[in-house]
């Protein structure tokens, strides 16, 4: 069943916004150990921009260690499969997947989570697509990790079965999937492709909005992810769909939420942890 004993705080829930972080590492560290998080979840951007202020990947593992807390997961590498298309776009992707394995290096979290953030009319073919991902994953295992893909639904890998069919292909045993809830639900959720790729599972990504979608799809994830259990998503169903899939990832609670980013630190956290909390005892009681 997915592992629901300890949660992972998952980057964005405590960054007070999506440019670079509002409040300094310590003080998200602090506060997601004070709420009762295990693990947090950490943009490799987020890691290179604290490095060029001064603080070194031994201070911030310091801060990690004072409070118990790990970095469970790393995010968010995108090019990997339209970027060696584009000589341009080719050099981006490669300074975003070096800073990547220096995130991966200095915490060695369990999984880095990956995707494509453009159309479907970018992407190559499934052949090539597949081939790059088993490159990436090669790529991870030399650093001790696992990649996992996030499906995006007005993406070229828009929901479950599309990001089922990458893994199977790749045939990497370090490739999987990341799934986000706000993805499943507002994507196309497939039940039986769950349960088919259930050990493929990496990490599951709790949050929560509202019936219906305000603005774009690409606006809406951004600016209405509300804490699990107060919107509309089936959030208690799905825990039960990947317990009894077999699904055994850690689970994240990622909010994104213009109201929630306003929020002190500190709450941002506890509210957060507290809501996924009640929701989860729902569900297994």
């Amino acid at each position: 069943m997915p592992d629901t004993d300890t949660l992972v705080c998952s980057h964005f829930t405590l960054t007070g916004g999506l440019g670079p972080a509002r409040f300094g590492f310590a003080e998200r560290v602090a506060a997601a150990a004070e709420a009762g998080f295990g693990g947090i979840g950490l943009l490799a951007a987020d890691h290179a921009r604290a490095g060029a202020a001064g603080l070194t990947d031994r201070a911030m593992a310091g801060v990690l260690a004072d409070h118990g807390l790990v970095v469970a997961e790393v995010e968010f590498l995108a090019g990997w499969a339209t970027g060696p298309d584009d000589p341009e776009a080719a050099e981006a992707a490669r300074v975003a997947e070096a800073q990547i394995w220096a995130t991966v290096d200095a915490f060695g979290p369990r999984v880095v989570s990956v995707g494509e953030l453009g159309g479907p009319e970018a992407m190559p073919p499934p052949d090539v697509v597949a081939e790059r991902f088993a490159a990436l994953c090669d790529r991870a295992a030399e650093h001790g990790t696992r990649v996992a893909i996030e499906f995006v639904p007005w993406t070229g890998i828009p929901d479950v079965a599309a990001a089922a069919t990458i893994v199977r292909a790749a045939g990497r045993r370090n490739g999987g999937i990341a799934l986000d809830s706000w993805h499943w639900f507002r994507g196309n959720p497939s039940a039986e492709t769950l349960r088919s790729v259930a050990d493929r599972v990496f990490m599951l990504q709790l949050n929560d909005a509202d019936r219906e979608v305000v603005g774009t799809l690409a606006e809406d994830t951004v600016r209405n992810r509300r804490c699990p259990g107060e919107g509309s998503f089936d959030l208690i169903g799905l825990l039960l769909l990947a317990r009894d899939a077999g699904v055994s990832a850690p689970v994240s609670v990622e909010v994104m939420a213009t109201d929630h980013f306003a929020l002190p630190v500190g709450e941002a956290a506890r509210q957060a942890y507290g809501s996924t909390r009640r929701l989860i005892e729902r569900a297994w009681h």
